[in-house]
Order: structure tokens, then sequence, then C-alpha cells
């Protein structure tokens, strides 16, 4: 919602927060106009100087105190992250953890990486080959409304460590949560400049996009490809973690209470609103009505809220109603069976979704094949798991998916058919808070990786350095007469087939060596 209706001519539009719960107006903060965005990110890049020149460890110190930050202030993050975001504050506070263990993992990077990674100099004998790693200047980061915070701290931190300054622009929807993060960076001691928010729309990412030196996206495929395209006008790299249509495979030995139990949970974390959340389910044909009847079960205990002790929270983006509703119709229209929810319920200034629980599924409706992005379990009966495998492959994303098995070592091989950025076995969603995996997808579901080691290198330029021998000037022009045999030899001497092949190709280099100081001081 836009405010700056006032009459004073110069007051700056503002963007208001409400609470998805209940329509409370929380605060605003001032838009930024995309004209403002190029000085922004110009201060940035002037902090990132002296941020890039301190001693890694004094960077990794800084980072570190981000971490008693976030403890001393954990329950006001909570109460902010689930008023503005609709989160029951148990799932606020349980975001902390994967961010202490972010900052701990890059950290450690960092250090290990500050003073060049020793490589193979290969058959350059006697030469030495490091790879060192240099910030690539400002990330700017888009990020989206159902992770305002674990992803708003988290994606910055390997960046940040590495010596890059960062401006991010949260979600519209959650400016207050972008606010509060920009001062616990800022009471950890991050110079002024470093860590900075911009707040508005669509212009306001593109103008971000065309100042920055890495882009990091978060969100819908269409808009990734936008970003992606957008950044392509100057070659600046891109990460994209896009949308995803998870499946659920239950094979026929799966305990059906613990996997009923896993299924909802893996559906309804969030409110459903994850991008790795499971999006459909196939399970044998015979266990479709006892496992939709646990599930069901399961379903009904669950508490739906938005004060006090509640297990899902109201839809945080009102829009979304439109395709829950719309894909709920095609499902039904189509011959699917409603068990459970399937109705938008407005109360308290409001606007919730139930769980739905839908059984006689098939590939012709939308649900199964595009993301949702709610609590749904769409289950679609199979012969077996390699109707499952075919079927969650059957699908234009890869980000994730689940295993559902009493036999662990047949769930690995059958996840290893799943062709998805991870997969689980007997649990859903959870591995996207393991922050030593990479995270991301194929497909519709984004270009890289973010999390893990590989989250680091996104925010780093490679540069190789190698210091030779005299030696090597052996290979220099202009060429000596024996350089074919000698080269020749080399082949053999690294590579020949049998011991004795390569000690003959040793023989064959000291042979057809030139002088270290030809005549006329040729090579």
């Amino acid at each position: 919602m836009l405010g700056g209706s006032s009459p004073q001519a110069f007051a700056p539009a503002t963007l208001v927060s409400f609470a998805p719960g209940s329509g409370e107006r929380l605060g605003e903060v001032d838009l930024t106009p995309p004209g403002e965005v190029a000085g922004v990110v110009a201060r940035a890049r002037e902090a990132q100087v002296g941020w890039a020149a301190l001693d890694v460890e004094k960077r990794c110190r800084v980072l570190e105190r981000l971490k008693g930050v976030i403890l001393d202030r954990a329950p006001e993050i909570a109460q902010v992250v689930s008023s503005e975001n609709g989160k029951p504050p148990c799932e606020a506070m349980g975001m902390m953890l994967p961010l202490c263990e972010a900052i701990k993992l890059y950290t450690g990077l960092a250090r290990r990486l500050d003073r060049g990674v020793r490589k193979s100099a290969t058959f350059f004998l006697g030469s030495k080959a490091r790879v060192y790693y240099d910030p690539l200047g400002v990330a700017g980061y888009i990020l989206p409304w159902n992770f305002p915070f674990d992803l708003g701290v988290k994606q910055m931190v390997p960046a940040l460590v590495a010596g890059n300054a960062v401006v991010q622009k949260p979600s519209e929807v959650n400016p207050l949560i972008g606010e509060m993060i920009l001062g616990l960076f800022s009471d950890a001691g991050v110079p002024d400049g470093v860590v900075q928010m911009i707040h508005g729309r669509g212009e306001v990412g593109a103008a971000l996009i065309d100042e920055v030196d890495v882009v990091c996206f978060v969100g819908s495929p269409a808009t990734g490809r936008k970003v992606m395209e957008r950044a392509s006008r100057r070659l600046v790299p891109v990460v994209l973690e896009l949308g995803g249509n998870d499946a659920a495979v239950v094979r026929a030995d799966a305990d059906l209470d613990l996997t009923a139990r896993g299924l909802v949970s893996g559906t309804c974390f969030n409110a459903g609103q994850v991008c790795n959340g499971i999006e459909r389910i196939y399970a044998p044909a015979h266990l479709v009505p006892a496992l939709t009847q646990k599930i069901v079960e399961v379903v009904d205990r669950l508490r739906q809220a938005a004060r006090g002790d509640y297990d899902l929270g109201p839809i945080a983006w009102e829009p979304q109603r439109r395709v829950y509703e719309a894909h709920t119709a095609d499902a039904l229209d189509k011959g699917a069976t409603l068990h459970r929810g399937g109705e938008a319920v407005e109360r308290d200034g409001g606007l919730f979704w139930p769980p739905t629980v839908l059984t006689g599924m098939n590939h012709d409706m939308v649900m199964m094949r595009e993301e949702t992005f709610g609590p749904f379990l769409p289950i679609m009966a199979v012969a077996g798991d390699d109707e499952a495998v075919a079927r969650a492959n059957d699908s234009d994303y890869g980000l994730g998916g689940s295993v559902w098995t009493r036999d662990k070592d047949a769930g690995v091989a059958l996840a290893r058919r799943i062709r998805a950025g991870s997969v689980m076995v007997n649990n859903a969603v959870q591995s996207g808070g393991c922050v030593t995996l990479p995270f991301g997808g194929e497909g519709e579901s984004g270009v890289g990786r973010t999390q893990g080691e590989m989250g680091y290198f996104n925010y780093v330029a490679p540069q190789s350095v190698m210091t030779c021998p005299d030696a090597t000037a052996n290979l220099w022009m202009p060429y000596h007469d024996g350089v074919v045999p000698m080269v020749t030899s080399m082949v053999r001497m690294f590579h020949g087939r049998s011991i004795l092949e390569r000690a003959r190709g040793a023989v064959g280099v000291t042979r057809h060596r030139p002088p270290s100081k030809p005549a006329g001081g040729g090579a």
C-alpha cells in the first residue's frame, strides 16, 4: 500500500506495513526513488573499499558479534517477524539457528581462503600455484516476502565476510523487517554504508540491478527471467533462487503415521509459503485411503491463527489467494476429491487458508504442474516407485523433493533418481536450514546455488597467481631444435601407461633439454 498523499509537495512517499493476521497498521518507511538508487550504491561502493581493506580477522569478528546481537534481541526479532510476516513465534525463533550456523560457516571459510588456496602446478616443475579470492564490490539483493528475516540476513553474510558491501531491497510486504536487519548489522559494528536498505517495487529493483556488481534474486521464475535479462546488459553475474513444485514419493514400506505427520509438516510449515515445501504427493494406490485418513487426522489437530499458540499463520501475501482458488477449482473440475480445506477464511482482519487435502489427482491438473505455494496436500495414486519417480521428474521445476520409506538405503537410491537440487529421506523442507548444503535447483527453480560453501563463491572473483623458475624458459620462443622431442618426452613422463614408459620419458626430457644459457640469449 502506498502512502504519501499528504498535501506537502515535498513529503516523501511512504510504504505502509500491515499485519497479515489482523490488518493492523504496523508502521511505514520512506520509499526509495529509483533515481536515488545509484547514489545509494555509490555510497556502498565507497564504504566497501575500507571494509575490504580490513584484515579478514577483523571482518570475521564483526560478523561473529552479529550472532550475539541476534541472541540478545531474539524475543524482539521473533515478535517483529511474527507480526509483519505472520509466522508462529516458534518458527521465527527457529530461523535464528541456521543464521548463526551460516555466520560460523562463512567466517571459517573466509579465514581458510585468506592466504589463497594452493593448487598443483601440474607439469610446470618447480612452479607454485595459488588461487586468491577477491570481493566483487557491491552485491545487490532483491528478496521475497515469505522468509524476509532468514533470507535477509543469511544471504548477505557470505558477501560481507568476503569483503563486499551490500544493498538489499526487501519485499514491499516486509519493510519493517528490512529496517530491523539494518539495525542488527549496525549494532554488530558493521561500518556505516557497508549494509544498506532500499524500499520500493519493481522499478527500484531494476535500478539496483543497473548499479551493482552481482545480483542475488529470490522469487518467481517470471521475475527471475527479467532480473537475468537486465543483468545481462552489463554482464553482471546473477544467482537466482526461484520456485519449486516439490514431489514427495511415498514407498510401499513407509511408516504411515510418521509419513503423514512429515507430509503435513513439510506442506504446512510457514503456512505452505515455502519454495521447497511439498507441493505434490505420490503414493501406491493401495496406500492412498489409509494415508489420506492419517493426514486428515493430523490436519484436524493443527491450529491456525495469528495470536497466541498456533501452527499456521495467515496468508502473508494476499494475491496468493487467487492462485489457491484457481488451483483448487481446476482440480475439482477435473475430478479431484476434497477432504479438508479448499476455501479462504477471513477473520479478525486477516486472511487464512486452511490445510487443503485432495485425492484423485493427475497431471492434467494445474496444481500438479505449477507452484501453488500454500498448505496443499494433493495426493496422486501410482503403481510403484518407478512411476512415482517418473511423475516427480515430469516437471519444469527441480528444486527439492522427499522420499518416505522404512528402508533408508533404498530411500537414498530413489532420491538419487529424482531430478532436484536437494532431496530428503523421511523429512522435507529442513535441508534448507542445513547451511553446509548448497541450496538451489534446475529448470524453473533457478540458476546457481546459495548456501553452503558454493554460496560464498558467488561473491568473489578468483585470481590465479603462478610463480615459475627460470627453467620454464625452455618452452619459450624462439623454439630450439629439441623442443618437439622434449615436449613429447614430457607427456610420456607425466602420463605414461607404465613406470617404464614414464621413466623413458624422464630420460628424454633430460636428453633434449637445451643449455640453461643458450648462445645468443635464446630459449
